[in-house]
């Protein structure tokens, strides 16, 4: 299988940390990278949850966060299809 570089910036202390993370979990930085890209590929999607910095929110924004994924993995609240769905369900 031919191979290809793959070249990227990062912050010298991002890439720091990120060793020092994977060197405990027996893994270098590539082998990190190329096991990303391997799961992206075999789940079309990004392979986990994206999660802004919590020092970014209130608490008031942070506990609403949490409730919306409490609702959205209870299978006992109704969902929607689309926004005119929605729309039409609502008492306007």
């Amino acid at each position: 299988m031919a191979t290809a570089v793959l070249q990227t910036r990062i912050d010298t202390e991002v890439k720091t940390e990120a060793e020092s993370l994977f060197e405990s979990l027996g893994l270098d930085i590539t082998t990190a990278i190329r096991l990303f890209l391997k799961q992206a590929i075999n789940q079309q999607r990004i392979p986990f949850e994206i999660i802004p910095p919590k020092y970014d929110f209130s608490e008031e924004t942070l506990d609403a966060i949490e409730e919306a994924k409490h609702i959205s993995r209870d299978s006992s609240v109704k969902s929607y299809s689309s926004a005119k769905e929605l729309l039409e369900d609502c008492d306007l």
